[in-house]
């Protein structure tokens, strides 16, 4: 459901969002403007009904992600270094991420067992083997592309 119920502070009502997450279409409705609660929530699935129909249509995207997301860092499409901390020391490893019929699915290699670029490699193939989208760039020239998140 697109419909909301917000309640913050002085803001009392309910907000509704429809259309793909770019260009989504929203309208909030103040309980107090219309009334009372059981006022405002009619209002706002009328409200609904007219916004779907106004709405650009999500896109359905098949196969695998293929172009880097705007909060991308690591220069590679499903494959990140991630810290965990045991103990005193944070350990380095490398999360590979993919989706197989609309479940997804991630696995991660530790760089400490692994060595660094050989964590990476294998992170790399496993996504290869996985979504069966090859990568254009070798692991060592990817490795050098996420130095900036990589403490040594």
């Amino acid at each position: 459901m697109s419909i909301q119920r917000i309640e913050y502070g002085s803001t009392n009502g309910y907000q509704v969002r429809v259309g793909p997450r770019n260009a989504a279409l929203t309208k909030f409705f103040a309980v107090r403007k219309y009334g009372g609660v059981r006022k405002a929530l009619p209002e706002a699935r009328a409200a609904e009904a007219v916004l779907q129909q106004s709405a650009p249509p999500a896109a359905s995207r098949v196969g695998p992600r293929q172009t880097a997301q705007a909060n991308n860092t690591s220069g590679l499409i499903g494959v990140r270094p991630r810290y965990t901390l045991f103990g005193d020391a944070p350990l380095l490893a490398f999360v590979v991420s993919w989706s197989k019929g609309g479940k997804a699915y991630c696995t991660s290699y530790s760089a400490e067992r692994h060595g660094m670029l050989g964590a990476l490699t294998l992170a790399m193939e496993k996504r290869e083997k996985a979504t069966g989208v090859k990568y254009n760039v070798s692991p060592r020239k990817a490795l050098n592309r996420m130095k900036h998140l990589i403490v040594e």
